[in-house]
Formats: C-alpha cells, structure tokens, sequence
C-alpha cells in the first residue's frame, strides 16, 4: 500500500493525546498532500475526539479516525442536547438559533450577514489546512494593530472592552490570531496578482471629489456658481435631506449610468439630478482623479481579489442551512 507509512504515522499522531502539537511535524513529512485536523467536543460527555483529513494530489480524501478504549460509542457520538439549540439568553428570555437565524428573513433581500457567515466558514476551512504558525512577535504586532482599529489606546480601555464583550485575555489573543491569519491568507491569495488586476480593472477606483445634495422632490439644476447657497437654502426650507454635502466617491462603487454622467463631468459643473434612496441627488464636481495604486488602493485590490476568492470557493462549495425549507435555503 502506498498510503501505508503516512496512514501509519496518521495514526500515530492521533493516538498521541495531542495530536495539535504533532500536526506541523506530520506536514512537513507528507508535503505533497493538505491535511486538515477536525476536533469534535462530545456535548454527551464533554470528550474530545479528533479525525484527520488527507488529501492527496489526486483529490481523493482519506477520512482517519481512531477511538480510545472505553471512549464514547460511535452511536452516541454526535447525540445532542436541548441547549445546543440554544443561542442567546436575556432575562430568561431564550432565542433558539432556528429563530435568530429565521431574522434573516427580514433582511434577505440585503444578506451581508448570512454572506458573512458563509465566507468565514470557507476562510476557517482553508485555514485548519494551511495556517501557518504566528510568532510572538507577530502577535503582538497584530494585536496592537486590532487595539487601534477599536481606539482601545490604554490598558484601562482595552479591559473594559473586553469585559462588556465577555471576553478574557486567552479568547482576545484567539481572536486576534484569526484575525491575523486570515490577513497572512489573503496576501497569499493574493501575491503577485495586485498589478494585473490594477491595469485590468484600476478604472474602478478612480476618485471624485464632490459637493452633493438629496432633495425630497425633482430640482431644478442651479448654475454652479449657486449651487452651495441653493443647498443652505434647502436645508434651511426642509426640502433637502440631511447628509454628508462634501464626499469622496469611486467609480466602482456607482451605478454604470451614474458613474458616467459625474465622472465625465468637467470640474465646476453641475450633474444629475439623479434618482436615488429617498429623493433626487444632485451633484457638483469639484475634482475628479485617476486611480494610483499607493497603499490604500493596493489594501482595496487585495479586497477585492480576495472576495472574488471567496465567491469562487461558494459556488463549489456545499452550503446547508439547518432552518426553514430547502427552496428558501437552498440557493444561499
């Protein structure tokens, strides 16, 4: 049997006691193949039982596992309790997951959470593959990194954080570790991609700069001159939404048609008005500039290619929902 010494040292390392620690060494033995260690805690009797999967160049997978002497029978593993079912508590109050999930349904049309769900579950299954090991260093890089996203500036402030999240130190160095391997994913995703996907698609992030406006009824497009006192005026009569008047725009992030019109717009002119959420939007152009591929931009390619990751690994993907109806799940 060819598989015969790995399969052997397969189950070496899971009859071990700690199969976590001897999974690079067995890695770095076996290059030529993905291993994946899934651990399962028992809710039946809090045991923990592991299994390993290896996939060989062929794409065949080899399911392992081994159980202990007297450890839980294989038909009980998997066996449930009612508070497994169980996702939030308020006052005695309980929120089953079927229900917190059934929320989405409000909201389906505008999924960015159930999407989420999704792309963290395929990150987190590349990741058990081929994560690589985080040096101290690197920790602690990363976590001061995470502290300044979250203006936790001080050592009082960052403890608070944490006890309003419910979170003790070992979880915040966990979570700051995901965190920082999913960014050492998404730059080998997207190693030597950035330049070809900047000359193909850079047009996108093109920048404009603008004064802009929503009115509550059709307007009437002012010379551009007055066009600042036509917005006071507004504002102060009600028919003006309240809002942002001075923004920075990309063209990816406009409808084609929109994006037309204002970009091809000469600085100091007026365009729209155009039919958006809640009114009509009139714009005036102040500046418009061609995408440069500095650091920001670069850090939004990286984005973007690394979602288009994730949607390539989704439409591969086998995605259950364990609620509702399989017609109203079946599609996510």
């Amino acid at each position: 049997m060819t598989y015969g010494p790995m399969l052997a040292d397969a189950v070496g390392l899971l009859s071990s006691g700690a199969p976590e620690g001897g999974l690079e060494g067995f890695r770095a033995a076996y290059p030529h193949t993905r291993t994946r260690l899934v651990a399962q805690r028992e809710e039946f009797d809090g045991s923990l039982h592991h299994a390993l999967l290896i996939k060989d160049g062929d794409g065949a997978t080899i399911s392992l596992s081994w159980c202990a002497d007297r450890a839980l029978p294989w038909p009980l593993r998997g066996v449930h309790r009612a508070g497994e079912h169980l996702l939030l508590r308020v006052n005695g109050i309980e929120t089953p997951v079927a229900r917190a999930i059934a929320c989405l349904d409000f909201i389906w049309d505008e999924s960015a959470l159930a999407d989420r769900l999704i792309a963290d579950s395929l990150v987190r299954e590349e990741l058990a593959e081929a994560r690589e090991p985080l040096s101290d260093a690197a920790l602690q890089q990363a976590m001061d990194a995470f502290r300044r996203a979250r203006g936790l500036l001080t050592g009082a402030a960052t403890r608070a954080w944490m006890d309003r999240n419910r979170i003790s130190h070992r979880e915040l160095e966990e979570l700051v570790a995901v965190e920082a391997a999913v960014a050492a994913l998404r730059s080998r995703v997207t190693a030597g991609r950035v330049e070809d996907w900047f000359a193909e698609h850079g047009g996108e992030f093109d920048v404009v700069r603008v004064a802009r406006v929503v009115f509550a009824d059709v307007p009437a497009v002012p010379d551009a001159a007055a066009f600042l006192q036509m917005v006071e005026r507004a504002f102060a009569d009600g028919s003006a939404r309240p809002g942002e008047v001075f923004a920075t725009l990309r063209r990816g992030d406009l409808d084609a048609e929109t994006a037309e019109r204002i970009f091809g717009a000469p600085p100091g002119t007026v365009a729209g008005p155009f039919p958006v959420e809640g009114g009509h939007l009139l714009v005036k152009v102040l500046a418009v500039e061609p995408a440069v591929l500095d650091g920001t931009v670069r850090d939004l390619v990286e984005r973007q290619i690394f979602g288009e990751w994730i949607e390539e690994r989704r439409h591969a993907a086998k995605i259950e929902w364990f609620w509702g109806v399989a017609e109203r799940t079946s599609g996510r």
